[in-house]
């Protein structure tokens, strides 16, 4: 089966919360040492792949990602504060304990509750769909892929879009995920780093 792919997403790199376990969310984190050295490799991953747009988030690990990206592209990247993470609210920066854990998914099965200081999911998926949608309407128009640079929530999301599951195309920090076309229909997978089997599922990033 031929797959052509029309979207790129790729999760940016780790950040010091990383290491700690803790929400990152609304939290402005930077790249640490780690997140660096996966920005390079998408660097190097996307060097020979033809692309023609690159967007982020607008949270500094999404830009110092999409600008390493660019450069190798000489493609100068995009803002799109909607394709933030889900804004956890009180949570950003907190660990990611029982209790805490228990609050999100408590909020994940009502959907229309904001969490305390941020927003619902449901709100998330209002703002986060229409640019995946708007992005695979670009990519098809110009007849070239295109690139989020985004964080793991926004990936959870575009799987539940395109395949009905939000755990279908997950990846790890720097990892990339793809929509594609194939016989007339859109599927969604894991290209580069995929999440390894057993690990944490992380919906919050």
């Amino acid at each position: 089966m031929s797959k052509h792919i029309i979207t790129y997403l790729a999760r940016h790199g780790t950040t010091d919360l990383n290491q700690k376990d803790a929400f990152r969310g609304p939290i402005d984190a930077p790249l640490d040492r780690e997140g660096w050295r996966d920005a390079h490799q998408l660097a190097y991953y996307f060097n020979p792949l033809e692309l023609s747009h690159i967007f982020h988030s607008g949270k500094i690990r999404t830009r110092e990602t999409a600008k390493l990206i660019g450069d190798q592209k000489d493609i100068k990247p995009t803002e799109n504060k909607d394709l933030a993470a889900w804004n956890v609210g009180d949570l950003g920066g907190q660990p990611k304990n029982k209790k805490n854990l228990d609050l999100v998914e408590w909020h994940v099965q009502h959907p229309s509750v904001p969490l305390p200081g941020g927003e619902s999911l449901d709100e998330f998926r209002e703002r986060v769909r229409p640019i995946i949608a708007d992005a695979i309407d670009l990519s098809m128009d110009c007849g070239c892929p295109l690139l989020l640079v985004c964080h793991s929530s926004v990936i959870h999301e575009a799987g539940s879009m395109i395949r009905g599951d939000h755990e279908y195309a997950l990846v790890e920090p720097g990892g990339v995920a793809a929509i594609y076309i194939a016989e007339g229909k859109l599927g969604m997978e894991p290209i580069f780093k995929p999440k390894t089997p057993g690990h944490k599922v992380d919906i919050v990033t």
